[in-house]
């Protein structure tokens, strides 16, 4: 089967510098595109376009001289980047949104007037606070009974370790595959605990990269002293609703099993968010502001 058409960029250019006063905005995946198409229209917006970086043909080769990795974020900043560079007139309207990621622990910003970043690490973490988690265990899991201002703040110690380590891989340019949680994480009476010293082992096994065990845990100490104080900036969206999942899935009725699937509790997660709050975030109320006429 053919894969589906992408437009160049080039393609892109022509089509803005002879309409510049569409509104089009370029996200990094289809729960991005869902969610914002969905916030606009609950803000009366009409007559724009969401659409996800997979429609646009950004060349490996012009990744590498941007000096970006080849992921659905890294795509959106080149695009926007571009555009930036190629267009005469920059559109006022024309937005890319794109996730925060490490940026803010590697210190690393970019000048674009069309590009704009999530307030915290990504999009999942307007997920992660109380109202949306309580809303979810009380009507999507029937867990009423739980303290959910605990159960973030317990999630968050583990999660913002994983944050760190995946930030390391990525500063020693190691690529190296993720680990599963498995053993490595466990709860004891209320409290979750992480044993990261084994978790960084077994990573580290997993990928033949034992060797640089020293090197690791030097630059991960590093990497701690760059402190931030908003959790949402320290947690990686995935790792959030896996982490979740581990820590609901014996808390469950039979009836709810269906919440041991990762992207079951994405879905409803998302469902619990209200259009309200989000008006409140920076990122949201910007790109608000650049749709009005």
């Amino acid at each position: 089967m053919e894969s589906e058409y992408r437009h160049k960029f080039e393609e892109l250019v022509a089509r803005y510098e002879l309409e510049p006063d569409l509104r089009d905005i370029y996200v990094e995946g289809t729960t991005d595109k869902d969610l914002i198409e969905w916030f606009l229209k609950q803000k009366g917006q009409q007559d724009f376009a969401v659409y996800v970086i997979d429609t646009v043909d950004i060349p490996p080769e012009r990744l590498n001289e941007l000096e970006l990795n080849n992921n659905n974020r890294d795509r959106v900043i080149a695009l926007a980047l571009d555009m930036q560079r190629q267009l005469s007139e920059i559109p006022s309207h024309l937005t890319c949104i794109a996730d925060k990621d490490f940026d803010w622990l590697f210190q690393k910003s970019y000048e674009c007037d069309i590009l704009l970043f999530t307030d915290y690490s990504s999009l999942e973490m307007y997920l992660f606070n109380e109202k949306v988690l309580e809303k979810f265990m009380t009507l999507g899991l029937g867990l009423s009974n739980l303290p959910v201002k605990k159960i973030l703040n317990d999630l968050s110690k583990v999660l913002e370790e994983l944050f760190l380590i995946r930030a390391t891989n990525e500063a020693l340019g190691l690529k190296m595959t993720w680990l599963d949680l498995g053993k490595c994480c466990s709860i004891r009476g209320t409290a979750i605990e992480f044993q990261t010293e084994s978790f960084i082992t077994k990573y580290l096994n997993k990928n033949s990269q034992y060797s640089s065990q020293q090197i690791f845990i030097a630059k991960l100490q590093e990497l701690k002293t760059n402190t931030i104080t908003e959790q949402r900036c320290k947690i990686r969206g995935h790792d959030f609703i896996d982490v979740l999942c581990w820590y609901i899935k014996n808390k469950l009725a039979k009836s709810r099993k269906i919440f041991h699937d990762p992207k079951n509790v994405a879905v409803n997660l998302l469902l619990c968010v209200e259009s309200e709050e989000l008006a409140k975030e920076h990122l949201f109320q910007r790109l608000l502001e650049r749709l009005s006429p």
